[in-house]
């Protein structure tokens, strides 16, 4: 049997930016094991932590999306702004 710590597990995420300050090279992730798992980023110097989305919130948002490039493309518009001579 593996012997597994129930000290998180930390790495760092190399060329990945900090949603919060910007910063680059300065975001950890974190894997917990106890009490329950859970994975989650932090950045080094400010301190700023997210969990991933929720895959549900993810496949919304995409629909959304879709929905609204679905219906500029019926009614002829795109978004894009045409000047008139």
């Amino acid at each position: 049997m593996r012997y597994q710590s129930s000290r998180p597990k930390r790495q760092f995420l190399a060329g990945v930016r900090c949603p919060k300050c910007q910063v680059l090279d300065a975001v950890v992730q974190i894997n917990v094991v106890t009490p329950a798992p859970d994975e989650y980023i932090e950045c080094t110097l400010c301190g700023h932590s997210e969990h991933r989305p929720d895959p549900d919130e993810i496949s919304a948002k995409n629909h959304l999306e879709d929905q609204i490039n679905r219906d500029a493309m019926v009614t002829g518009t795109s978004g894009t702004v045409k000047f008139k001579p």
